[in-house]
């Protein structure tokens, strides 16, 4: 669980491995390999995403659903939830 702390939507398409690297440590204000979760995959494999997103304090949460923890936190609209 964490908060969301910036969306970058405007990744550049088609340039080069270290272009896309450069302009990602330009917004993330770090490098792609130490921080992107699928960085262990191709360069293709990554590039094909149209978005990124950054989530600042992370924390496991165990043994407790989504449902339970806003009940948990009194929070009756729905969440806001990403996926990428």
């Amino acid at each position: 669980m964490g908060n969301l702390d910036k969306v970058w939507l405007a990744v550049p398409e088609d340039v080069a491995a270290g272009e896309l690297q450069d302009a990602f440590r330009g917004f993330f204000g770090a490098e792609w390999a130490e921080v992107l979760d699928a960085a262990d995959k191709s360069y293709a494999y990554s590039a094909a995403n149209n978005a990124y997103l950054a989530v600042r304090d992370l924390h496991p949460v165990d043994n407790l659903t989504l449902e339970q923890f806003l009940e948990a936190k009194a929070i009756s609209r729905p969440p806001n939830i990403i996926v990428s």
